[in-house]
């Protein structure tokens, strides 16, 4: 199982993460795959999931 940090650390290094919602200056909503428009029914329906983990795990 994927845990919410791995999908954090994926979402912070992936190029086409969109939020769901608009974020204002005023408020934090933690970037997680969770939170991306593409993420959807667990997956990352773009597929890049895996390809980002994996590029995190060789560096």
């Amino acid at each position: 199982m994927i845990s919410v940090q791995q999908k954090m650390i994926v979402a912070e290094n992936c190029v086409e993460y969109k939020p769901k919602v608009f974020i204002t200056a005023m408020s934090f909503i933690s970037q997680g795959c969770e939170s991306c428009r593409s993420y959807i029914d667990g997956k990352c329906t773009k597929e890049l999931f895996t390809v980002i983990e994996e590029k995190i795990r060789m560096n």
